[in-house]
């Protein structure tokens, strides 16, 4: 057997796949809807993320202590499209404050693009305390001190309650757990 990876958007989209049997876990953040999983569905938690502004250490915010979320308005981001969770919150993370949403240069669902693009150039995203954690110096980048609405992102697999997985799939979820102890309770603030 060859496991089959796919990289997919948004977990949401993944319902079908799961209750149609293409998948046999789907692997993601999940926030939000934990409560409204299908009861065919079980969600096993791996552990809480969230998301932190991030940039370029070439970058001026780099090097500042603390910054306010107002002073990046006019700054070029990089977000995932509006139907995006992500977006989503970047978008209510400013109007919570009364500001305007930033300027958006780039719109991709691409970590490694994002990565690129914020390594390189002049860009400010959002991602996950996680993907910081394990990206963040060999990518040249950094977290930027900017106090976000705090926000839990469960990180979870979800299978089909009485499905019996195969081996493989079995020894996956079990390595995902493995490398989620690294960051069970254990991702600072910035």
């Amino acid at each position: 057997m060859v496991p089959r990876v796919d990289t997919l958007p948004s977990p949401a989209v993944n319902y079908q796949g799961l209750l149609d049997r293409n998948y046999d876990l789907v692997l993601g953040r999940w926030p939000m809807l934990l409560a409204n999983l299908p009861e065919e569905l079980k969600a096993d938690l791996l552990f809480d993320d969230r998301l932190v502004v991030a940039a370029g250490i070439h970058t001026p915010w780099a090097r500042r202590r603390k910054i306010d979320l107002g002073r990046l308005v006019g700054e070029p981001w990089i977000l995932p499209p509006r139907e995006s969770w992500t977006y989503s919150f970047v978008s209510d993370a400013f109007r919570a404050r009364a500001l305007a949403m930033p300027r958006v240069d780039v719109m991709t669902f691409s970590l490694p693009l994002a990565m690129h693009l914020l390594a390189n150039g002049p860009f400010i995203t959002v991602f996950p305390q996680s993907v910081m954690s394990l990206h963040s110096e060999q990518r040249h980048l950094k977290i930027l001190p900017v106090d976000l609405p705090a926000h839990s992102w469960p990180v979870v697999i979800l299978t089909l309650k009485n499905r019996i997985l195969s081996p493989v799939v079995e020894r996956f979820a079990e390595c995902a757990h493995e490398v989620a102890k690294l960051f069970s309770g254990k991702i600072p603030r910035p």
